[in-house]
């Protein structure tokens, strides 16, 4: 006897794929772009863009591991463990799309904008000598929005609406503080990202304030295009994806990996057969 065996893919998981792979392409293409330079004034220069150059507050690599590795330890690291294939998939695909969107569209409006950060002088003048092509002069004009305000958002505030849902903030009974509070948390931790970045002179508020409303937003459209409005009755359950009601295969794998917790399908199945 022998054992062979297929994944079985639906086309809709084919096509989410190629999406991610094309935004991810088109991401990859912009960072060779040069954002435009138009001019300032030697009184704006001194004014707005002569703060002191600093550190970063937070880490590239703390920053990586608080938008990248939070969301992904609470939310799918449980559902791998319990097994909930379906719904660690649906995630994931809001997730990615929510971040993919978000950096291109913050990419662009960068390169559009060509805004100069509160340190651009000493970025143009470090040694006092200027430099006009430099890597460190090319990021000083892509001030606006902050990509780590809307990084931060975006990726935390999926989290904190993705806790809402399975706790029911806005569909359950009031009064339990502990629901709100844990949801809040990652808000928090964007909040201090965003805030770190006016701190240590690296946008000016209003970039901040732009990162953040546009991450957030982007965050509660990809979550909604994937999940059950926060307000219903069934909160925190992610859409059923659609299916071939023609493809037995398919209709095996609805079968296989039903549950009782949460009304989905999963995207694909191993099908085994001994020969």
């Amino acid at each position: 006897m022998r054992r062979s065996g297929r994944i079985l893919f639906p086309n809709y998981i084919l096509i989410e794929i190629f999406v991610r792979v094309f935004l991810l392409a088109v991401l990859c293409a912009m960072q060779f772009l040069k954002p435009h330079m138009h001019h300032i004034t030697e009184e704006e220069l001194h004014t707005y863009y002569k703060r002191p150059r600093q550190e970063s507050y937070i880490t590239p690599w703390v920053t990586i591991l608080l938008i990248g590795g939070l969301p992904a330890m609470i939310i799918f690291v449980p559902l791998i463990i319990m097994k909930n294939y379906a719904e660690a998939i649906q995630a994931f695909l809001a997730w990615t799309l929510a971040l993919l969107i978000n950096a291109i569209i913050t990419e662009t409006v960068k390169l559009i904008v060509g805004r100069p950060r509160p340190d651009y002088f000493y970025r143009c003048y470090p040694d006092g000598n200027v430099k006009s092509h430099c890597k460190d002069v090319i990021e000083g004009r892509k001030s606006f929005p902050s990509g780590h305000s809307s990084f931060s958002f975006c990726s935390l505030g999926f989290l904190s609406m993705w806790l809402c849902g399975k706790l029911g903030v806005f569909s359950r009974s009031r009064g339990q503080g502990y629901r709100i509070v844990t949801c809040l948390v990652p808000l928090v931790i964007g909040g201090a990202v965003a805030i770190s970045r006016w701190c240590d002179n690296h946008h000016h508020w209003e970039d901040i304030l732009a990162g953040v409303l546009l991450g957030f937003a982007l965050a509660y459209f990809c979550y909604r295009q994937y999940y059950l409005p926060l307000d219903s009755n069934s909160s925190g359950q992610p859409y059923v994806p659609e299916t071939d009601a023609s493809d037995n295969d398919a209709q095996e794998c609805c079968t296989w990996y039903s549950n009782n917790v949460f009304r989905v399908t999963v995207p694909f199945c191993y099908k085994s057969s001994l020969n």
